[in-house]
């Protein structure tokens, strides 16, 4: 369980002015939400906001609540309510239950939560559904009620997706952000919104090309478009400022057309579609047969002794027999290991990567690297062939030598690594050693099955998810 705060804990002066907040909660909707933004002229121009936005049709409508109330629905839920850590492959924070589910609290719990529930009925009632409706062009909505408040603590966050399930016609999220303490970039936990590959419908730029920050009193809202209303929240990275909102959905009474374009569908995957279909010859084609003694030779030069020793092997066998995967702890020499993680430390400094700090997007681009998504389904940077083969030349005489010397001895420890980024160490690695006929026969002894073929990727992972 999740609680930004301790009701007992707060001094008796700020419990005193909660109080007097929550007289605000008794005076229905017009008391909740600014009047000025629902006129006719307000939603006009708001409308031709929210068209006119990229990547996609959006709209951050801000100061939209009395900040007295809302002080106070963060208060209770601050005090009042508790969230439950939730992690999947999509998310990571804490979130309380459906707060349509409020009205049947017993007396004294709903008694502790007068400012919310005045929030929620406000923004569901039905002049407000009509001023939603208004401003995004969603059509008509149902009387659906569906919210839940979430924080996303230190290292939280959301990944990519397009927010299609059922019937959801509208996404919207309030922010309870600390009103005293402004919310900058460098805290991380920005909405970002992902424009489409050019010419790849339903599919999105690895790079989001708008952002939002989680601003106090501020509602963000799209509607929920499959294949194209792709969006993620950015890692949280302050330590002391949870990322507190409210967020939700207005529902159609239909589920919109083109589900089948979805995120959720796109990953509905059949059996096989996954795998690698391009695996390649080991070098030298011939994968049978025993170690050999340049076999050894080749190994000697990139693995750890004890690897080696067909005493180990049948651990190692027994291992992936049980448990059906095994972990092959401290493989690479340790001369080899430190220079490869000494140059990746270095190139991370050299491009400000670290400290707490989520880079930008273009961070790592080039130099042998690019991008591969989509992002809904991966996100990462993978090192070329051609980037390797270039880079191979600069490492000679460090590394391994473009002449064809294979191998990274072990008096490379200590050598400077301000030539060959983690990058060409890393190919030299795969092309040497883990696509040579040398170690084909090294798993098949100690795992007991004939290899084949292989299929690999030198790869970097960004912070800030």
């Amino acid at each position: 369980m999740y609680h930004a705060g301790d009701a007992d804990s707060e001094p008796a002066a700020k419990r005193s002015k909660v109080t007097a907040y929550l007289s605000c909660a008794q005076r229905g909707a017009e008391a909740v939400i600014r009047q000025d933004l629902l006129s006719a002229e307000s939603r006009k121009q708001l409308r031709q906001q929210h068209d006119a936005a990229k990547p996609y049709t959006h709209l951050v409508l801000k100061d939209l609540f009395d900040p007295t109330l809302l002080r106070a629905v963060r208060d209770e839920v601050i005090h009042n309510i508790s969230a439950t850590y939730k992690e999947t492959d999509l998310f990571k924070v804490f979130q309380t239950g459906d707060l349509a589910n409020m009205d049947a609290l017993d007396p004294e719990s709903a008694s502790k939560l007068p400012a919310l529930m005045a929030l929620r009925d406000a923004i569901y009632s039905q002049e407000f559904r009509g001023f939603v409706r208004d401003i995004t062009g969603a059509g008509e909505l149902s009387n659906k009620t569906d919210l839940s408040c979430n924080v996303y603590a230190q290292g939280c966050h959301l990944l990519n997706h397009d927010d299609v399930i059922g019937t959801r016609a509208v996404s919207f999220i309030i922010y309870l952000a600390d009103p005293d303490a402004q919310w900058t970039a460098e805290d991380g936990g920005a909405l970002e919104l992902y424009p489409l590959v050019a010419g790849k419908p339903h599919t999105p730029d690895v790079r989001p090309s708008t952002s939002h920050l989680p601003i106090w009193n501020t509602m963000a809202m799209f509607v929920v478009q499959p294949g194209r209303s792709f969006h993620a929240v950015q890692e949280v990275l302050s330590a002391d400022k949870p990322r507190l909102s409210i967020s939700g959905w207005y529902h159609a009474e239909k589920a919109r057309d083109g589900k089948e374009h979805a995120s959720l569908q796109q990953l509905q995957i059949k059996a096989g579609e996954d795998q690698i279909h391009q695996h390649a010859e080991f070098q030298g084609g011939d994968t049978e047969g025993e170690l050999t003694e340049a076999d050894l030779q080749l190994l000697r030069q990139w693995v750890n002794a004890a690897y080696l020793k067909p005493d180990n092997w049948s651990k190692v066998q027994s291992k992936m027999e049980v448990d059906g995967s095994v972990q092959l702890q401290q493989f690479l020499l340790q001369d080899v290991a430190q220079w490869i993680q000494a140059a990746a430390v270095a190139q991370d400094k050299a491009e400000g990567i670290g400290n707490g700090r989520i880079p930008e997007f273009s961070t790592g681009y080039g130099q042998g690297w690019e991008s591969i998504g989509p992002p809904h389904k991966q996100r990462y940077l993978r090192y070329t062939a051609v980037a390797a083969a270039a880079a191979t030349n600069t490492v000679s005489g460090h590394a391994y030598a473009a002449t064809g010397t294979p191998g990274i001895s072990s008096s490379t420890a200590g050598i400077s690594v301000s030539s060959p980024d983690a990058g060409a160490l890393l190919s030299a690695v795969k092309q040497q050693l883990f696509q040579s006929g040398a170690f084909a026969r090294l798993l098949r002894s100690m795992l007991g099955v004939q290899i084949l073929k292989h299929a690999g990727e030198v790869r970097r992972f960004r912070a800030g998810a």
